[in-house]
């Protein structure tokens, strides 16, 4: 059981000294370094672009300062802080890279106007604020062609400034191949990629299906089938009806491959606790839903060594923001409780369930009552396992 996953310490790090450089206002030494991880595709443990997390970083007195601004309704100083920003950068002359600082501020900004999903639809104050940061993260795009650049972070910021275009619907596509081919290993642009796709974005299901199995071919020497599932990942978590459109049979195969790929304990808990936790719940036999959630079992049999209760707590967010020690303490709950689910029927038999390096094993509890007596049937039985959760795990 970790603290939290190597990951999260990982993107502090690379935010930490993002801030530090801003604070020096070493914005030559910054562009270099957002440069250097953006031209080398570097990222984290879990995957997130280094780049991005440096930008982060840099903006990140600033974001604070601006979100304070949002809170008092205030969208004058909520743009006059986050343009001083821009301002500061401006004047070292033509470093393309630093244009991602205020742009992923403005972003942030307008997220926060908007309102966190199932709140009252925001007022045209807020509805002209966010307006407002999106056109200004437009402008510093446009200064420059993420493909002469070479820069997957500059089109990242440009596929996120999609809702200012004419026919967004007609543009999604071809930003989002243009974006992923720079750097097919990153996820999270499928990711992105398949919220935008939805009907409630800018495409539909069946286009959103036919762009998951383009995108699985383009990048197969990287994911074999996996961005099918990336494409679909989120989608699937946010709306029911997407289990009526997805192919369970090629999303499971898919999830195999990530793992072959990625056989990371970052990638196993973010897949085990997807199926686990975040598909749980009551599905009918045979349903995509059931098929794709019962992918927990292999998961936590043949990759889960570990647990990294950030992971967990994420796969059913709470809103609004929350104590990081409150956070963890609920995944590692989580974790355990669908874990403890998934493995009840073994452990009411008086067995115990080991985790380790080489696997998952069954032992005898050792207590006098227990009718088990120790030998090699007891090592994990992977066709039991599956017939007593044919329909995946009901989570915690």
């Amino acid at each position: 059981m970790r603290d939290a996953s190597p990951a999260s310490g990982e993107r502090a790090r690379h935010m930490a000294r993002g801030r530090y450089l801003a604070r020096q206002e070493a914005w030559s030494t910054l562009a270099d370094e957002i440069a250097a991880a953006d031209l080398g595709r570097t990222a984290t443990t879990g995957g997130t672009p280094v780049a991005r997390l440096l930008a982060e970083g840099a903006h990140a007195d600033t974001l604070e300062n601006a979100l304070a601004a949002v809170d008092r309704n205030d969208p004058t100083s909520a743009r006059r802080i986050v343009h001083a920003l821009q301002d500061g950068i401006d004047g070292i002359g033509d470093r393309p890279h630093l244009v991602l600082i205020p742009g992923l501020a403005h972003l942030a900004v307008a997220r926060a106007w908007e309102g966190r999903p199932g709140a009252p639809d925001p007022t045209p104050l807020r509805r002209d604020a966010r307006a407002q940061h999106l056109e200004s993260a437009q402008r510093l795009i446009d200064r420059h062609d993420p493909l002469e650049q070479d820069s997957p972070a500059l089109a990242a910021l440009r596929c996120a400034v999609l809702d200012l275009q004419p026919r967004p619907a007609s543009r999604v596509s071809d930003d989002y191949e243009d974006l992923i081919d720079l750097d097919p290993a990153c996820f999270e642009h499928m990711r992105a990629f398949g919220r935008d796709l939805m009907p409630t974005r800018f495409g539909n299901w069946e286009k959103l299906d036919l762009e998951a199995r383009r995108t699985a071919g383009r990048s197969s020497d990287i994911w074999g089938t996996g961005a099918y599932a990336w494409v679909w990942f989120d989608v699937l978590a946010t709306d029911p009806d997407a289990f009526d459109h997805v192919d369970a049979e090629l999303f499971a195969e898919a999830l195999h491959d990530i793992l072959e790929r990625r056989p990371d304990q970052y990638t196993a808990n973010l897949l085990a606790a997807y199926c686990g936790l975040t598909l749980s719940g009551a599905a009918q036999a045979r349903s995509a839903r059931a098929r794709i959630a019962g992918c927990f079992d292999w998961i936590v049999q043949d990759h889960l060594r570990e647990v990294h209760p950030d992971l967990w707590a994420l796969a059913r967010p709470v809103p609004g923001v929350e104590d990081l020690g409150i956070s963890l303490r609920r995944g590692q709950v989580r974790a355990l409780s669908t874990l403890g689910e998934h493995f009840a029927r073994h452990l009411a038999r008086g067995r115990q369930v080991i985790f380790h390096e080489g696997g998952v094993e069954l032992r005898p509890s050792g207590c006098a009552s227990c009718p088990l007596a120790p030998c090699s049937a007891l090592a994990f039985p992977k066709l039991v396992l599956a017939e007593d959760h044919p329909a995946g795990p009901t989570g915690a």
